[in-house]
């Protein structure tokens, strides 16, 4: 199985802005990471999203690399992560989204490094994962996104992890190969992208030599900018994950060599702050993933040096507090991905350190 690079007091009425919620749920933190169904089958799972109508869908592989699934109409209650279609065959799908007809679009790469997708209508039933335009060119394709009028975007890196790649699909199914972004040839690993409501594609990572943190931006999700420093910054920041809120904000989180957890803000996904510590905590945090309520609340997940779960969060993507155990928890909970629903429940994944598929909720 690859290895994955994902690589304070909560107050009683934690909103995000101010005292109101617009009817959401109170943050309050997270509950305790446990097994999906009570799973003691491996299953990492590497990616959540969750659809209009509440219903959560996790994807990832087990210990063979098979592609899996689980879902959720609560955020509690999963099913046990099953092969998609079937499928016993090397499909690591690493990230997942849904576009507003409900359609749920998984991204990854095979056994020889080639670029996959799998779509399902409902959650369950899923195709097997398929070659991006039937590409037999190394491209691992690490995270997907979906604007507005249905165009799904994905990035990644090649085989090598050096250069940054891109494919596009009108409709989840028909995929362009995945090309370099702007023909660049600069060193950039590319691991998460996002989209704001005006169709402004962000893509976000880090170089391979010294792990300097990058950014890529395009207006139509096939011409892109050539991948660059975050700010110029010359310092080591491996950013993992990227969101965006309604104001058009963008944020960013990771770690950087030593472990440390850091954050990066944008405005317009181009000019970009410094990454900086979170809180200026010099505890080894490594983030993993970001999203953002209705209200703005930002809420990042992770995991720390003994591989025990960690949340934090923050009302305008700047000011965070220093990352917290999940429920105090000191149990093995690598968590890879969060999301949040229209009520404002923040849902994680992962996996502890037998593989098992996990999950944590808010409360």
């Amino acid at each position: 199985m690859p290895t994955l690079i994902t690589r304070g007091s909560i107050s009683a009425r934690s909103y995000g802005f101010g005292a109101s919620t617009g009817g959401l749920i109170p943050f309050n933190g997270f509950n305790t990471p446990a097994q999906m169904n009570g799973s003691t089958t491996s299953a990492s799972m590497t990616s959540v999203t969750v659809n209009s109508s509440g219903l959560f869908v996790a994807v990832g592989y087990n210990g063979s690399g098979y592609p899996l699934y689980a879902t959720s109409s609560n955020g509690s209650t999963w099913t046990t992560p099953a092969q998609m279609n079937g499928s016993s065959v090397r499909y690591y799908m690493t990230s997942v989204t849904v576009n507003s007809s409900g359609l749920f679009v998984a991204v990854g790469y095979d056994g020889n490094n080639y670029p996959l997708y799998a779509t399902s209508s409902d959650g369950s039933t899923w195709t097997t994962p398929a070659k991006m335009n039937g590409s037999t060119t190394s491209a691992h394709m690490t995270s997907v996104t979906v604007n507005s009028s249905g165009l799904f975007v994905a990035v990644g890196y090649n085989g090598s992890g050096t250069y940054a790649l891109y494919a596009t699909s009108s409709d989840g199914s028909t995929w362009t190969t995945p090309a370099l972004m702007n023909g660049s040839t600069t060193v950039a690993h590319m691991t998460s992208v996002t989209v704001n409501s005006s169709g402004l594609f962000v893509a976000v990572g880090y170089n391979n030599s010294g792990n300097y943190p990058f950014y890529a931006t395009s207006s139509d999700g096939s011409t892109w900018t050539t991948p660059a420093q975050m700010n110029g910054s010359a310092t080591s920041a491996l950013m993992t994950s990227v969101t965006v809120n309604s104001s058009g904000l963008f944020v960013a989180v990771g770690y950087n060599s030593p472990g440390y957890p850091l954050y990066a803000t944008s405005s317009n996904g181009s000019t970009w702050t410094t990454p900086a510590q979170m809180n200026g905590s010099s505890v080894k945090y490594i983030m993993s993933s970001v999203t953002v309520n209705s209200s703005g609340l930002f809420v990042a997940v992770g995991y720390d040096n003994n591989i025990y779960p960690l949340y934090a969060k923050s009302s305008n993507g700047s000011t965070w507090t220093t990352p917290a155990l999940m429920n105090g928890s000191t149990t093995s909970a690598r968590m890879t991905s969060v999301t949040v629903n229209s009520s404002g429940l923040f849902v994680a994944v992962g996996y502890d350190g037998n593989n098992y598929p996990l999950y944590a909720t808010s409360n």
